[in-house]
């Protein structure tokens, strides 16, 4: 995701007031419906996470129970935007939320880490302490441990600046992001195919070369027919205690054990 497109998701996220429901959608997707009944999809997947918008449903019936899912609905449903920005002006974009009880108002952050291979989730209470997150890290994988109920560590501000680009309609551009989307797994989805059916078509071709001649069957089956034929005539010569049997026609001599 690149960095000024997250600028522009900053500014659109600031126009809406709650966040109506969350929920995991997907093994690395995150659905936020806002008032006014527009939804954002969060992409986390390592190496191509991305934000987009889709008109289409929802056909994922799968229903995500894990501790992460469970504390991302106690905390975030039915909240109010308090705050959206991007943590030091990184491709880290953080929602904070408002959360009321009948005694006190909580805050809680979620913070979208679009950082290539540390992609990630985390879902923080207002001091920056790990709740949850999509995926935990321990300190034999990283420096940077994720692991709920420890301190969350700053990631290091980038050393340089991003570029900068116009984009005038910004759910224009998440529409055509889920498009494109679309059509990509789809292309891959039809090489997967292909592929199964060239394997499959590879290993019947390898068995039809191997059958015998159509001739050579020809022959093979009016023999045995011949050889039955023969066995049925003179079966009534059979003893009951003999082991072998020699039986004779106008042709040849066929032995049967």
């Amino acid at each position: 995701m690149k960095h000024f497109i997250l600028k522009k998701i900053v500014t659109y996220i600031k126009e809406f007031s709650k966040i109506n429901h969350i929920k995991r959608v997907g093994n690395n997707t995150i659905k936020i419906e806002f008032n006014s009944k527009k939804s954002l999809y969060f992409d986390m997947t390592k190496g191509s996470s991305n934000i987009y918008i889709k008109k289409t449903k929802d056909i994922n019936k799968k229903i995500f129970n894990a501790p992460f899912d469970v504390v991302l609905q106690k905390k975030f449903n039915n909240t109010t935007i308090k705050d959206v920005y991007l943590r030091n002006d990184d491709k880290v974009l953080v929602i904070e939320i408002k959360q009321k009880s009948s005694y006190k108002e909580m805050v809680y952050k979620l913070q979208f880490e679009f950082t290539g291979k540390n992609t990630n989730l985390i879902l923080l209470d207002d001091t920056d302490t790990i709740l949850e997150a999509l995926r935990h890290i321990d300190e034999w994988t990283s420096s940077r441990v994720i692991k709920v109920g420890q301190k969350l560590q700053e990631l290091k501000k980038p050393d340089f600046i991003f570029k900068e680009q116009e984009l005038e309609d910004i759910e224009s551009y998440l529409e055509n992001i889920y498009i494109k989307k679309v059509e990509t797994e789809l292309l891959n989805s039809k090489k997967q195919k292909i592929n199964q059916l060239s394997k499959q078509l590879k290993k019947l071709q390898k068995l039809l070369d191997n059958l015998d001649d159509v001739q050579q069957l020809e022959r093979k089956s009016e023999e045995l027919n011949l050889k039955a034929s023969n066995i049925v005539a003179t079966l009534y010569t059979l003893q009951g205690y003999e082991k072998n049997q020699q039986i004779k026609n106008s042709n040849e001599l066929f032995k049967n054990a």
